[in-house]
């Protein structure tokens, strides 16, 4: 795929960046992502309104994932805007139907126009009982019918504080990618301490952190993990996003409580889609 003047010069400062901190290595076709988790917010009204004051960017992959009643109707608004924008879901069930009452299957995701799908987020892992098992079978599930699923893995305050977050990162990672040859995926590194907090890792701390993921990603897939995205999430918002963008392993964020608002998330937008380093 063709990239933009911006996009190039994006790139090319990211492997500069990239020299001065240890010569790490940086994919220059790794795709850089926007994403919007809006939880259990908006309404339909808002959700239009969302969609009408949006601007996005050809220059970054933007995804808005909505709460699942608000998914057909954000599809139909994405298609009148004419705005570069993806749909995702926030959850999916691991079955292809069946009597799962609440739950939502891939082919519905699929036929209301999502092409994404966020799994293993803390709050499921925390308030619905989900673990690298589950999520796992859901990873299984979106790559089969072609949906590219976003990997949430992330350690607590009292793992951090115990120096445990390789080891959970590590146990999440390969528990969610286990027997899964695709690296078609991207991984959402939110560490469960700063998620909703307004306490986000800092930028360094975050690189440094991607790095260990990206090392644990060849273990499993080899030289192929150059290609995978890893995003940062956790109180991730216009603030402290252009940070995150001058690091040459934070392929882009997954945007909370600050994705509610057309004009903040934009302004993420704009940071990642033209590598602004001020």
């Amino acid at each position: 795929m063709e990239q933009s003047i911006e996009s190039y010069i994006r790139n090319l400062v990211r492997d500069v960046i990239g020299q001065t901190l240890g010569g790490l290595q940086i994919q220059g076709d790794r795709q850089t992502y926007v994403i919007a988790n809006w939880k259990m917010n908006k309404t339909l009204a808002e959700t239009a309104e969302f969609f009408q004051e949006l601007n996005s960017s050809k220059d970054v992959t933007v995804v808005v994932c909505p709460p699942a009643q608000l998914l057909y109707p954000a599809h139909l608004f994405i298609k009148q805007s004419g705005k570069p924008v993806h749909l995702g879901a926030q959850n999916v069930h691991w079955a292809d139907k069946g009597a799962y009452t609440g739950e939502t299957s891939i082919s519905m995701l699929k036929d209301v126009g999502c092409e994404y799908v966020i799994i293993g987020h803390s709050e499921r892992r925390q308030y619905a009982g989900e673990d690298d098992s589950l999520v796992n079978m859901k990873v299984k599930q979106a790559l089969s019918a072609g949906l590219t699923p976003i990997i949430c893995i992330g350690e607590t305050l009292e793992q951090k504080n115990s120096l445990q977050t390789e080891e959970v990162l590590a146990s999440q990672l390969f528990g969610a990618l286990n027997k899964i040859d695709s690296s078609q995926f991207i991984i959402a590194y939110e560490p469960v301490w700063a998620i909703g907090t307004g306490q986000s890792a800092t930028a360094e701390l975050a690189q440094q952190t991607h790095t260990y993921i990206r090392s644990v990603l060849k273990q499993i897939f080899g030289e192929k993990a150059e290609s995978i995205s890893i995003l940062y999430g956790g109180s991730a918002n216009e603030s402290n996003a252009a940070e995150y963008s001058k690091m040459p392993d934070i392929d882009g964020v997954l945007v909370g409580g600050a994705s509610l608002k057309a004009k903040s998330f934009d302004g993420m937008i704009k940071v990642f889609a033209k590598g602004d380093q001020n």
